[in-house]
């Protein structure tokens, strides 16, 4: 028995000694990283901090490269890109007994990409128009962003107002009216990149992208094509008289507001006009259902966009003819919904408070105010436009019927007509519409 006991004690000094040999021989792991989040978006001139979360261990270092150039040799990092596009950026801790890496993958955007661009038409006679920018998630507007990219460069003299904004295939479009010229921007940085000072007639008011490489011009005396590789304009289009304002794009047709035909729907390859459905008073934007929606007397119109078939619904009000002093039409349309937005005009020169909304199909919906503004607002410019990101009405108004310098963009929501957020800014600025990135 004793035998027994001595040969089970051996065994166990044994099995620990083993244990503590086997534990000595263990060699010291390296750091361990750990990222929550790889993926980041953000815009040139902004910052980002990148903290990662890794074992401690002494003799620790660090090693940072961005697009693999060295970058820094800090725990964390900050990055502020000055120019757009994809990086990479890594991230390596080393000790003498190893190390780990870990990347991030950060989006930088344009400066003013994750935005809303605000036109504003200028105080003809003692300022030229601008550009402000919102930037999501703020509470107030960065002003004169294009003026901050392209020095010494203006919008126009004193006696021309900017009208008229479109973004497409990365471009910004700027069309300023009264004999000013077509500017061209990359649509996120602003940086001009062309510009047109004689459009067409002279007096441009709208632009509409077609493809890469084509594009068309509305002014005082109808349509003008324009290359958009040598922003060179060519012969005005036949068959369309009289100022040209809104145009929109559906398959292989555009259809063009024009102040003698109403509604003139071209072909888009060869520009030949198709018809001319019917006599709009205000047009055009696209609904989801993709009908072309305009306004004629006190009827909201629309057209189917392959068949041309027409439709109607009453209005409570009549719809008030936009040209003389041109301003972008006053409607917008859902892309989430069937739902199109209508200001209704104040009497004789003065600017609306009432906004009312179109479900498709029920006639009855567009019987009451969808919006009313407070008694110190009135519409002014386009007045509404819908974004998608956020499925707001992005509203624009001045603090008089007839003029203002307090200008107010209000944010309200789409579904049920409720006010957001009010960013309010002080001048005679007079907005004339608000610009999507897209």
């Amino acid at each position: 028995m004793k035998q027994h006991v001595r040969i089970t004690l051996a065994l166990a000094v044994m099995a620990f000694a083993a244990a503590c040999n086997k534990k000595d021989d263990a060699k010291p792991s390296g750091p361990k990283i750990h990222i929550a989040k790889p993926e980041q978006t953000i815009a040139v001139g902004q910052s980002v901090e990148l903290k990662p979360e890794f074992t401690q261990d002494a003799g620790i270092s660090f090693r940072w490269t961005v697009n693999n150039e060295p970058a820094g040799t800090s725990a964390s990092f900050t990055f502020k890109p000055q120019t757009q596009g994809d990086y990479k950026i890594t991230f390596v801790a080393s000790t003498t007994h190893g190390k780990d890496s870990a990347n991030y993958r950060i989006t930088v955007l344009g400066q003013y990409a994750n935005g809303i661009l605000l036109l504003n038409e200028g105080w003809m006679g003692t300022e030229t128009g601008s550009v402000f920018c919102y930037q999501y998630g703020a509470d107030t507007l960065v002003p004169w962003v294009y003026k901050a990219v392209n020095p010494g460069k203006t919008l126009g003299g004193l006696a021309n107002t900017l009208q008229y904004g479109s973004i497409h295939n990365g471009k910004l479009y700027l069309v300023v009216k009264a004999g000013g010229p077509l500017v061209v921007t990359d649509a996120t940085p602003l940086v001009e990149t062309g510009r047109v000072n004689n459009i067409a007639s002279g007096k441009g008011m709208t632009f509409l992208g077609l493809d890469a490489t084509r594009g068309l011009i509305g002014a005082t005396d109808g349509i003008y094509p324009i290359n958009l590789s040598t922003l060179a304009i060519g012969a005005k289009i036949t068959g369309v008289s009289g100022a040209t304002g809104n145009m929109v794009k559906s398959g292989n047709y555009v259809f063009a507001h024009n102040s003698t035909d109403g509604m003139a729907v071209l072909n888009a390859p060869t520009y030949a006009v198709v018809e001319k459905p019917f006599k709009a008073t205000i047009g055009f934007v696209t609904g989801k259902n993709g009908r072309i929606y305009g306004a004629k007397d006190s009827l909201l119109m629309s057209v189917h966009p392959t068949t041309l078939v027409k439709d109607s619904v009453k209005m409570p009000f009549r719809a008030v003819s936009p040209f003389g002093a041109w301003r972008s039409v006053q409607m917008t349309a859902s892309t989430l919904n069937d739902h199109i937005f209508i200001i209704q005009p104040g009497s004789g020169w003065s600017y609306g408070k009432k906004l009312y909304r179109y479900v498709a199909g029920n006639a009855a919906s567009i019987n009451e105010p969808f919006i009313t503004l407070p008694d110190d607002q009135w519409f002014y410019g386009s007045g509404v436009n819908y974004d998608p990101r956020t499925d707001e009405l992005v509203v624009t108004t001045i603090n008089g019927a007839m003029t203002g310098r307090i200008n107010k963009v209000a944010f309200y929501n789409a579904q049920t007509g409720a006010l957001r957020k009010t960013i309010t800014y002080e001048g005679w600025y007079f907005p004339a519409m608000t610009v999507l990135q897209p």
